[in-house]
């Protein structure tokens, strides 16, 4: 099943957020957070936390599975709700929340989603100004985070979307937090948005196979909301059978063109109608794609650049 409205989505899990960007509550005897979406959603998290019954003194955690600016732009909103609990994220998420110029972009496109929603009365009465994120627990591969009630939140390394990536995983309900280590679902027969490897393209899908290997029954993405049950693992499957697809398709545009501009117009074409996220206007798309594939042909050893740091 694809659930793509916020709400329960089994008995210790709820997807908080909108079906473009997506949170979740995991509970045990404690609770955690997991993704930071972005600002403009805060008004719906108000609205969805307020009718949980959960107590926010057992909320401990807050967890950021990479630094791209959709997946944490509510955090300080979070923080400043919730002072108690502890923000998680990997080392290299930490040094990108330390530099100045990334947390100037992630302000800049936040609020450019705050005014786009006519939401500038709710980003002054919620306090919803992005002011930099304070990682209060480094986490690696090597952590485990127990809720109780034989909840243990176990991470994963996912370099390959961003150096930045993890995944998180839940054993004992066989729930993966797979954030954009893989391709998210867009419709029923296609399934996936495939603009992952921003970083480096073995990696990726190195990543990919390892969520594949952890078998899941609840597979709660950051976009477009969570898949269960046998299409759990299969839209990961698929997830690996287009990532391959979209790498023979780059490499066979650029042996008849040798344009990276022209190749990521073209691709950005074929892909921006059904795949279209408000927050990404298709200049910002196209800047994503051009990435990807230098990526993929780099890969492909047709490119010799090295990836950015």
């Amino acid at each position: 099943m694809w659930i793509k409205e916020p709400g329960e989505v089994i008995s210790n899990l709820d997807f908080l957020g909108t079906y473009e960007n997506c949170l979740y509550l995991l509970r045990g005897k404690e609770s955690m957070i997991i993704g930071g979406g972005m600002s403009y959603i805060v008004p719906s998290l108000e609205a969805q936390l307020s009718a949980i019954a959960f107590d926010p003194d057992h909320l401990r955690y807050l967890v950021i599975l990479h630094s791209h600016f959709d997946h944490c732009g509510a955090v300080p909103y979070l923080k400043r709700k919730f002072p108690h609990i502890q923000v998680l994220a990997s080392a290299h998420s930490e040094r990108v929340f330390s530099k100045e110029k990334a947390v100037n972009f992630i302000a800049d496109i936040n609020k450019q989603m705050i005014d786009s929603s006519g939401l500038q009365s709710e980003y002054d009465r919620l306090n919803l100004k992005f002011d930099g994120i304070q990682v209060d627990r480094v986490i690696t591969e090597e952590d485990t985070i127990d809720l109780g009630d034989d909840i243990e939140v176990h991470f994963m390394n996912m370099s390959g979307h961003t150096a930045c990536s993890m995944a998180a995983y839940v054993p004992k309900l066989k729930i993966l937090f797979p954030s954009d280590a893989a391709p998210t679902p867009i419709d029923e027969e296609n399934v996936l948005y495939c603009l992952g490897p921003q970083y480096d393209f073995s990696l990726y899908t190195e990543s990919l196979k390892k969520l594949v290997s952890c078998e899941p029954e609840v597979c709660a993405f950051e976009h477009h909301g969570a898949v269960t049950g046998d299409q759990a693992k299969k839209v990961l499957c698929e997830g690996l059978r287009q990532t391959e697809n979209f790498k023979n398709h780059v490499i066979e545009l650029y042996r008849q063109t040798g344009d990276l501009d022209k190749i990521a117009q073209t691709v950005a074409t074929e892909t921006l109608d059904k795949n279209r996220f408000s927050f990404m206007d298709k200049e910002l798309s196209v800047t994503v794609l051009k990435t990807v594939i230098r990526n993929v042909l780099r890969n492909a050893k047709l490119l010799d650049e090295a990836p950015a740091p």
